[in-house]
C-alpha cells in the first residue's frame, strides 16, 4: 500500500492520506450496519473507548443521507424482501461489546462488573442519543433482557483472540459459561427463531427484522459494497457530510488557508505599476506564496496556493500585462499589451500602438558630426535607415550622397518576394513608401548643384591647397629604387564609374531583406541600409589635428591611418598622360619612369575604421582587433596596410569608461572614412561583411563592381546597424570574450584604380 500511494503522501502529506483512508474505513463500517444483524464492537482496555461515541452519531447522520441512494442500490438486486427496501437494512443491528482486557477481579465477580459495565454503556449511549425508545431510528440497539458486554476471560495478544473468535463461531468447541461463543449463541438463536424486537417503551410499534436467503444477502452485500467503496466524495451529500465530519484537520486548514489567501492576494497587488512583466509578475507571485506558506496550515496549502497562482495570473491579465515583445536586440517592449497595426487579427479591444522598450542608444548620424539619441529598433528599417533619414535633416542631407541599388515600384500595387527560407516578411507604412520613393540616381562626378548647401568654410576649404599629408607623395632618387617590387600595384585600363540600371530588376516585387551574395538575382530591396557621403575636400581632414569635428571620441583615438600605396600607372602612347594632365591630376611627372608606357608613384591615403559603442563612444582601430592610441601630440605611428589587408572584426568591447556590472559594451564597426589623394588614381571600395559565423552569408552594397571615390575628398562609408538575412537578423555576440571573433568585414574593401579617360 505505501508502494502504491508513496507519490500522494509526499506530494500532499500523511494528513491528507490519512483522511482518505479514514473515510474509506468509516464507509465499510457503515456498510457493516446495513448488511449485518449482530455486530461487536471491541475494546482494546478494559474500559469503554469514548471515541465511538462521536463514531456512532457520525455514522446515524450519514445513514440518514444516504437511505435514498441506498434504495436505488437494493432495487436492482432480485428477490429482495420488501421491508428491507423500505429499511434499507436488515433491522436495527443488535451491538454487543467485546473487551480485550480482563480487569483485576476474581472470576466470582466477573459477572457482576459485566452487568455494571452494561448499566453504564447503556445510560451512555441513551444519554448521547445514540439509541432510543425506537430502535428503527437508531443506528443500533442494545437488548433490553440480554447480556451485551463480554470481558475476555485470559490475557491474548489480538492476531490470536481473532483467530480464536473464528474458531469459536463456527465449530462446536469446549462450552463453559465464560466462553464468548455461548455468549455469542445466545443472540444468534435468538435472531434465527423470533429475530429482535428491541423496542423499549409500550407504544412502539413492531420491529422490522429480515432474515433473507444467502443468495439474496450476497447480491446485496455485494452492490452496497460496491457503492460504498466506489462512490466520489463529491457526488452525494451523505458522503460530503462524512468527510466533512471526519477530516478535522483538513477543516482547519482549509478555513485557515481561507483566512490567508486574502493578505497573500493583498501581499501581490501591494505596489503594482499600471502593468509591468511576466518576471516582475511571478517575482510577486513568490511573495504572496511565501506568504501563503508561512501562515498556512495542514494540507490545504498546496491547493490554495494553487487558487492564489490563479487568483495572481487573473489579476495581472486583466489589464496589467506589459506587451514584452523583444526588440532587435532583445529588450522587451514595456508598453501595455497591443496591437502595432490596426488591421492585426487579434483582440480588436487592445489599443494601438508602436513597440517601445524605454532603452536608448546614442548613436552619430552617417557622416559622423551629429550625435543623438536611438530608440531601441523594432525593425531592421528603422534601424539601418529610418533613424539616419530622420536626423541626417539637420546634417547630413545638406551633403552629397550616393544612391545604391533600390527597388523603384512600377505602381502603387507591390509586394515582397516569397522566398523560399524565409521566415519573416517586412512590414512599411506608407510614410515609409513616401521617403523611399524619391531617390534620385547616382553621381559620384563632382557637380557643384550637389552642393547648394554646402557652408562657405567648406567651400573655401574645397579650392584650398592640400595639406601635405594628403597630397600624392612622388617616388624620386633614390628613395624610389627602395621600393618592393612585389608590393607595387600596377593599375592598367580605365574604368567608369558604376552605374545604376533597373531596368533588369523586378518592379513589382522587393527583397524583404537586405542584399547578400546568396540573394536571387533580379530583386533589390525596398532601401538601403548603407550609406556613403562625401564630407567635401580632403583638407578637412588634419593629420595632426584629427576628427576634430567629430563628437563622442575617446581621448587620442580620432586619427586616421596613412596609407602609402607604390603605384605602377599603365598606358600608351595614343592615349598617354602628358605633361599637362598630369600636372592637373596632382603630381609633375617626377615619379620614376620604369619602361615606357609606365609610370611609378605613391599615393598616400588615409583611412580609419570607427566603432561605436551604444553609449555613444567612438574609437578608431589601428589594426584588426586593436584601438588606436595616439600620442598626446596627436603623432599616429601605426600605418593602415594590416587593416587594408586583413579581416576586420565588426565587434570589439569598447574601452569606454562606463561598465555594467563590470562587464564592457559592445562597440560595433560602423563607419569606413577615407581621404582620398589629389592623383590620376580612385580610391574605391567594396564592403563585404560577415557578421556571424558561417552559415551566415557575406551582405553587400549591391554594386556589381566597385563604388569609386573622387579624389581629392573626404568620404565616409556608413555600415547597417543590423543585419538581415530571409531567415534570421544578426546583431552583435552576447558575449564579450568572443566579440572579436563573431563577425568581420572581409578584406579587399579598398583599391586603387586609374582614372577613366575623359
Amino acid at each position: 500500500m505505501f508502494d502504491k500511494h508513496e507519490d500522494t503522501l509526499f506530494e500532499k502529506g500523511f494528513l491528507h492520506f490519512f483522511s482518505n483512508l479514514r473515510d474509506t474505513s468509516t464507509r465499510h463500517l457503515l456498510f457493516l450496519f446495513l448488511v449485518s444483524h449482530i455486530c461487536v464492537v471491541t475494546n482494546a482496555s478494559s474500559s469503554f473507548d469514548l471515541n465511538y461515541i462521536q463514531l456512532f452519531k457520525t455514522l446515524d447522520s450519514v445513514r440518514a443521507k444516504l437511505q435514498g441512494s441506498v434504495a436505488e442500490v437494493l432495487k436492482t438486486v432480485p428477490g429482495l424482501p420488501k421491508d428491507w427496501l423500505t429499511l434499507g437494512r436488515l433491522c436495527s443491528p443488535r451491538v454487543l461489546f467485546y473487551f480485550e482486557q480482563r480487569p483485576l477481579v476474581l472470576d466470582e465477580n466477573l459477572k457482576s462488573l459485566q452487568h455494571l459495565m452494561e448499566d453504564q454503556i447503556y445510560r451512555l449511549l441513551r444519554k448521547c442519543r445514540v439509541i432510543t425508545n425506537v430502535c428503527t431510528n437508531s443506528l443500533f440497539a442494545i437488548p433490553s433482557n440480554q447480556e451485551f458486554v463480554f470481558f475476555k476471560p485470559r490475557q491474548q495478544d489480538r492476531f490470536t483472540f481473532l483467530l480464536e473468535l473464528l474458531n469459536d463461531t463456527f465449530e462446536i468447541g469446549n462450552e463453559c459459561p465464560s466462553d464468548f461463543r455461548e455468549f455469542l449463541s445466545q443472540h444468534i438463536t435468538l435472531a434465527q427463531t423470533e429475530g429482535f424486537t428491541d423496542n423499549v417503551g409500550r407504544h412502539v410499534g413492531p420491529s422490522i427484522f429480515v432474515l433473507p436467503p444467502a443468495r439474496v444477502w450476497f447480491d446485496a452485500a455485494f452492490k452496497l459494497f460496491d457503492f460504498f467503496t466506489n462512490s466520489p466524495t463529491n457526488g452525494l451529500k451523505g458522503f460530503q457530510l462524512l468527510r466533512s465530519i471526519l477530516d478535522v484537520e483538513g477543516q482547519f486548514s482549509e478555513t485557515r488557508c481561507l483566512k490567508v489567501l486574502p493578505l497573500a492576494l493583498a501581499a501581490y497587488q501591494e505596489n503594482l505599476p499600471s502593468h509591468y512583466s511576466s518576471q516582475y509578475h511571478e517575482n510577486k507571485k513568490t511573495q504572496a506564496k511565501a506568504l501563503m506558506s508561512s501562515h498556512g496550515r495542514g494540507p490545504a496549502v498546496q491547493k490554495f496556493l494553487g487558487r492564489l497562482d490563479t487568483e495572481c495570473d487573473r489579476f495581472w491579465r486583466n489589464g496589467r500585462r506589459m506587451c514584452e515583445f523583444p526588440s532587435i536586440i532583445g529588450n522587451p517592449c514595456i508598453q501595455p499589451v497591443h496591437r502595432v497595426h490596426a488591421e492585426e487579427n487579434s483582440d480588436s479591444k487592445l489599443p494601438v500602438l508602436p513597440h517601445m522598450s524605454g532603452v536608448r542608444y546614442v548613436s552619430a548620424c552617417s557622416c559622423g558630426r551629429r550625435q543623438a539619441n536611438r530608440e531601441d529598433p523594432y525593425d531592421v528599417e528603422y534601424a539601418n535607415y529610418g533613424f539616419y533619414r530622420l536626423i541626417e535633416e539637420e546634417c547630413c542631407g545638406r551633403l552629397r550622397h550616393v544612391t545604391f541599388p533600390i527597388f523603384k515600384p512600377s505602381s502603387d500595387h507591390f509586394e515582397p518576394a516569397n522566398l523560399k527560407g524565409a521566415s519573416k516578411s517586412m512590414h512599411f507604412t506608407r510614410d515609409v513608401e513616401k521617403l523611399i520613393a524619391g531617390t534620385e540616381d547616382l553621381s559620384l562626378g563632382p557637380d557643384e548643384n550637389e552642393f547648394p548647401a554646402m557652408s562657405v568654410d567648406h567651400l573655401s576649404q574645397v579650392a584650398a591647397d592640400d595639406h601635405e599629408e594628403s597630397q600624392t607623395s612622388l617616388g624620386k632618387g633614390e628613395a624610389t629604387e627602395a621600393i618592393d617590387e612585389d608590393n607595387i600595384m600596377e593599375i592598367a585600363g580605365t574604368h567608369e564609374l558604376p552605374a545604376v540600371s533597373t531596368k533588369d530588376f523586378s518592379t513589382t516585387e522587393y527583397l524583404p531583406c537586405m542584399l547578400h551574395v546568396n540573394s536571387p538575382s533580379g530583386i533589390l530591396p525596398r532601401y538601403s541600409s548603407w550609406s556613403l557621403v562625401c564630407l567635401g575636400s580632403s583638407s578637412l581632414y588634419s593629420h595632426n589635428a584629427g576628427l576634430s569635428d567629430q563628437p563622442g571620441f575617446l581621448a587620442g583615438s580620432g586619427f586616421l591611418l596613412p596609407w602609402d600605396i607604390p603605384v605602377r600607372l599603365q598606358h600608351n602612347e595614343s592615349n598617354g598622360l602628358d605633361g599637362r594632365r598630369a600636372h592637373n591630376l596632382g603630381y609633375s611627372g617626377k615619379g620614376k619612369r620604369v619602361k615606357q608606357g609606365q609610370h611609378e608613384f605613391t599615393v598616400k591615403i588615409f583611412i580609419g575604421v570607427e566603432y561605436e559603442c551604444p553609449r555613444g563612444h567612438r574609437f578608431m582601430s589601428s589594426s584588426p582587433g586593436k584601438i588606436l592610441k595616439a600620442t598626446g601630440a596627436g603623432l599616429v605611428k601605426d600605418s593602415a596596410q594590416l587593416i587594408t589587408q586583413n579581416d576586420v572584426p565588426i565587434y570589439l568591447p569598447c574601452p569606454c569608461p562606463y561598465n555594467r556590472g563590470g562587464k564592457a559594451l559592445i562597440a560595433q564597426l560602423m563607419r569606413l572614412h577615407v581621404v582620398t589623394p589629389k592623383a590620376a588614381v580612385h580610391v574605391t571600395i567594396d564592403p563585404k561583411v560577415r557578421p556571424a559565423p558561417p552559415p551566415c552569408p557575406e551582405f553587400v552594397t549591391g554594386f556589381t563592381e566597385p563604388i569609386q571615390l573622387s579624389p581629392s575628398s573626404y568620404w565616409i562609408l556608413r555600415f547597417p546597424y543590423v543585419y538581415e538575412d530571409e531567415n534570421q537578423i544578426y546583431t552583435h555576440p552576447k558575449e564579450n570574450a568572443r566579440a572579436a571573433q563573431h563577425g568581420y568585414l572581409l578584406k579587399g574593401t579598398c583599391g586603387v584604380m586609374e582614372f577613366a579617360n575623359e
